[in-house]
């Protein structure tokens, strides 16, 4: 039994002296547990809100109520200002700019309460909500959060608004009258005032509305008749298969990476097979051997998303040829960077199996954080930052910008340039580590 127990002790002792092990055993895991627990386990506080812009071009108290009410919501973050292009002054939001923002992918949604929504003789509020369904999760929760904030945030408001519609159909006089008639009978039976009970159909009193109700069950039926909330889609009316024009980006650009990690380790394999000593006898450099590499590796890259959306294309009708050649760029540009990747690991390891174990998580933890599963508005907002250093999440926004909205090259310039940046800065690092690495 010592035996036993001196080697169970040796294999500990090994495990715990290779600190990459111990770091892929236990750190990387909680990081997924800590990605996800924020996303499906956290409250309002620690997961991430749904931006939208918010304009209010109302003077009305029910607007400001509104406001007030999605200032302090868990779900949403109202967007009101955006900074001038001189790169100073803040500008309030109107109509057509929050409009042009949704239509470029800055923004997911915009809800507008115009001029009329609500005056003296409103018999109704009126709401104006554009949005762009990219994600389909996100678009939503939005509208699902805005009808819910909308349903208990202006109940009290509701017995005006049926008043002013009975009026516009039954007449000031009949009205008037019916409203005594109820009037006299709750004051019989509740015992309330005739003159509290015509007050509350009739006028609105800004102290009690800012209170939270108590109870709002039996308003909600009425909604649908009291509240006119006109969306429009700005974006993707015409995709064929909006889910899978989506997420397609996201899921080749995880493959392609697993596929090109493989390619770029495929040292260790020429390592253990003696090629790479024979190569190094004939008249070949060292950096002949890794442009020889980098090379092919981008070639089976871009060669991969390409069978990969053309593929989606044939079988699911997803519109790739509208827009290929800035696809094609994009293409190019997200394999040279996932190729830098692989030549990264490669560099940083010492075993095959040390380097697959690494590209393997650590592909997990950026297709989480880079919007490959879900949107990354679902992260709270510290992740949201870390999402940005990610290639997967630069890819993904170029990828939707080409296939969801048909977008020019000036929409994904930046993300071409932050790919070609990523590329070039870990393929540096990669070859100063090659230098006195396996090669």
């Amino acid at each position: 039994m010592r035996t036993i127990i001196r080697l169970v002790q040796k294999d500990a002792a090994r495990f715990l002296n290779d600190k990459r092990a111990v770091i892929l055993t236990f750190l990387v895991p909680m990081v997924l547990i800590i990605i996800f627990g924020n996303i499906f386990g956290g409250d309002g506080g620690t997961r991430g809100k749904a931006s939208l812009i918010l304009v209010n071009e109302s003077n009305s108290i029910v607007a400001k109520l509104f406001e007030t009410k999605l200032d302090s919501s868990k779900a949403l973050l109202p967007v009101k200002t955006y900074v001038a292009e001189n790169g100073k002054d803040s500008i309030k939001f109107d109509e057509e700019t929050a409009k042009e923002w949704v239509r470029t992918g800055k923004i997911s949604a915009a809800v507008v309460m115009p001029k009329d929504f609500f005056t003296d003789t409103s018999t109704a509020i009126k709401f104006k909500f554009f949005y762009d369904p990219k994600n389909e999760i996100e678009s939503n929760i939005i509208q699902g959060n805005m009808q819910q904030l909308i349903f208990t945030a202006i109940p009290k408001i509701i017995p005006i608004l049926l008043q002013r519609r009975s009026i516009s159909y039954l007449g000031k006089d009949s009205t008037s009258q019916f409203m005594k008639g109820i009037g006299n009978v709750v004051h019989q039976f509740y015992g309330e005032s005739p003159d509290s009970f015509m007050k509350k159909w009739t006028q609105i009193d800004s102290a009690s509305l800012f209170s939270s109700p108590k109870d709002i069950s039996s308003e909600v039926n009425f909604m649908s008749n009291v509240i006119k909330f006109d969306s429009e889609q700005l974006v993707g009316k015409k995709i064929i298969n909006p889910g899978l024009t989506r997420s397609v980006g996201g899921w080749a650009m995880m493959f392609l990476l697993f596929s090109l990690t493989g390619a770029a380790t495929s040292i260790f394999e020429e390592k253990n097979e003696g090629t790479l000593k024979r190569l190094l006898c004939m008249p070949v450099t060292r950096a002949n051997i890794l442009w020889s590499k980098y090379i092919y590796a981008i070639l089976l890259g871009v060669t991969q998303l390409l069978v990969m959306f053309i593929f989606s294309w044939a079988l699911f009708g997803v519109e790739i040829f509208a827009n290929f050649g800035n696809l094609l760029i994009l293409i190019i540009a997200s394999a040279a960077a996932a190729v830098s990747f692989g030549m990264l690991i490669t560099s940083i390891s010492t075993t095959y199996s040390q380097a697959n174990g690494i590209s393997t998580l650590l592909i997990l933890v950026m297709s989480a954080l880079g919007g490959s599963w879900f949107p990354t508005s679902f992260l709270p907002g510290w992740m949201q930052v870390i999402s940005k250093g990610t290639l997967t999440y630069w890819s993904m926004e170029g990828f939707l910008q080409v296939l969801w909205r048909h977008s020019n090259f000036a929409g994904i310039a930046e993300n071409v340039l932050v790919l070609l940046v990523i590329a070039f800065l870990i393929n540096s690092y990669a070859l100063i580590r090659f230098r006195r690495g396996i090669i």
